[in-house]
């Protein structure tokens, strides 16, 4: 029986390919020319025997192959990304590339993945990182959109990672689901940090489909080719967001005409793919879509606090109007409190007491004599001069029963009256294409706007768009109802 020629796995009398490793049999191994994936493969195990196994291949790209090996002397796996011989030839690209390799090697976050060595040897650059094992965000989403709540840590992971990456001065410039890894627990990982940038600038990268960067994630002023900063991987993110949310990319079509879409065109609005996205998660991918820079958040931070839930920023939503707690409504605690609610309480009863029976015995003076059958202690408390003083003559000291008083209930006399409720209204502001709502004169951000509390009165609503021709309402609020409004903004037309 015939073995196969590279595995030496044993081919069936029929067989013209290796069950093993997909290697033709020796009738057709003259007609196949080898891959050059398996050349490079070859070629590297050359390179690191002694040092590491390469055991299969893991995924290529248009700059790099990465392959899964085991490391012989630490006893682990680890992943391996080797450039391609034929992208070796520029002398400006290898030293940058190990440059960026190292600077990135320097990032210790616990959602980066860590880089162990950059090597540049036997003509091959590598560098070993750490294996993930988890798989990729690609290879999860081609299962369809991700639920909320996965949705908001892997944004707010990733995130995260950014915001480490730009403080120390590297952008990632290729943020993408194929560089956003998931560990076996669901931890966010992301890769590839600085390769980009250590690409630019090559002159073999200025040919024709040669581009920096992958054209669906790409941010605007990326696709100009200016100089980009931290808040182009903020727009690559918020479109990963997008994916994941939707199941789909904002953009498609060819390279040239989805680049003229990041920079001219609005994506579509997340809630109209899918209805459940929470508005806050939605308002916070706008946000950072958004065409000029400076309108997306500041730092990757606040991306991630926005992504993640977490209330920043000006819009608030009320549930219930807020009221500052009364005086008389204070809790009572401690003994002094209570003596003095106790003795308050004595004193009203002997008062209305003594009252009801001065009154009783005016109105009956013959009965005054008539013996009666008990004398009743109204109170140990006797009134104050200034009540007895204008009470009828002194009631004698034995009277009939008094029958008894019901007085209504009267407030305290430090209880203040209750200040009117005060009521709001939500309003949810969404249009298309976006702009900055304004009421009255208070900025209040780019649309959409959820969940905004409005108090009761008249307010002038406003929303700008440069190219476009503002929307203006006056909108009346009158109770807590909700208060929605979707607008489509008519373009301005020649001055």
């Amino acid at each position: 029986m015939n073995q196969c020629t590279r595995c030496h796995t044993p081919l069936p009398v029929d067989g013209r390919f290796c069950s093993n490793c997909g290697t033709p049999s020796g009738e057709l191994e003259h007609a196949c020319a080898p891959e050059p994936t398996d050349d490079l493969r070859e070629r590297l195990a050359r390179t690191l025997v002694g040092r590491y196994e390469i055991t299969k291949l893991l995924g290529r790209g248009g700059m790099a192959v990465v392959f899964l090996a085991q490391d012989l002397v630490l006893e682990r796996q680890v992943a391996i990304k080797v450039l391609p011989p034929e992208m070796s030839h520029d002398a400006k690209l290898i030293p940058r590339f190990q440059q960026e390799a190292k600077t990135a090697a320097k990032l210790d976050h616990p959602n980066i993945i860590p880089i162990y060595r950059v090597e540049s040897e036997a003509g091959l650059n590598y560098f070993v990182m750490k294996y993930v094992g988890g798989g990729s965000l690609e290879q999860l989403l081609e299962q369809g959109p991700l639920a909320i709540d996965l949705t908001r840590r892997v944004l707010r992971e990733a995130a995260m990672a950014l915001g480490h990456a730009h403080k120390r001065g590297i952008v990632h410039r290729d943020v993408k689901p194929a560089n956003i890894m998931l560990e076996a627990d669901g931890r966010v990982v992301l890769t590839d940090f600085g390769i980009s940038k250590a690409l630019e600038g090559g002159s073999a990268l200025t040919g024709t489909g040669n581009i920096i960067g992958t054209p669906h994630y790409m941010a605007p002023e990326q696709a100009k080719g200016v100089e980009v900063d931290g808040r182009a991987d903020q727009y690559a993110l918020a479109v990963v967001g997008y994916q994941i949310i939707t199941g789909k990319q904002p953009f498609d079509g060819s390279s040239h005409s989805i680049l003229y879409k990041h920079v001219f065109e609005q994506p579509p609005r997340i809630f109209e793919t899918r209805p459940d996205a929470p508005a806050d998660l939605g308002a916070a991918l706008d946000r950072a879509l958004s065409k000029e820079p400076e309108r997306r958040f500041a730092t990757m931070e606040d991306f991630a606090a926005a992504v993640s839930g977490e209330r920043t920023g000006q819009r608030t939503v009320v549930i219930s109007p807020v009221k500052p707690p009364s005086r008389g409504a204070r809790p009572v605690s401690g003994k002094a409190p209570r003596r003095k609610v106790v003795w308050g309480g004595l004193v009203t009863l002997g008062l209305c007491a003594a009252i009801g029976g001065a009154g009783w015995a005016a109105l009956h003076p013959h009965q005054a004599a008539a013996p009666a059958p008990a004398p009743v202690h109204v109170s140990p408390v006797t009134p104050p001069p200034a009540e007895a003083t204008t009470s009828p003559p002194p009631a004698p000291t034995t009277a009939p029963p008094v029958p008894p008083v019901v007085e209504p209930e009267r407030p305290s006399p430090a209880a203040k009256p209750k200040p009117a409720k005060k009521e709001y209204a939500l309003l949810t502001v969404a249009s298309e294409p976006w702009g900055t709502l304004y009421l009255g004169n208070k900025e209040i951000g780019p649309t959409p706007i959820a969940d905004y509390p409005l108090p009761v009165g008249t307010h002038r609503l406003r929303i700008e768009q440069e190219g476009y021709r503002p929307k203006i309402e006056t909108i009346v609020v009158s109770g807590p109802n909700p208060i929605r409004r979707r607008y489509s903004l008519e373009p301005a037309g020649p001055p």
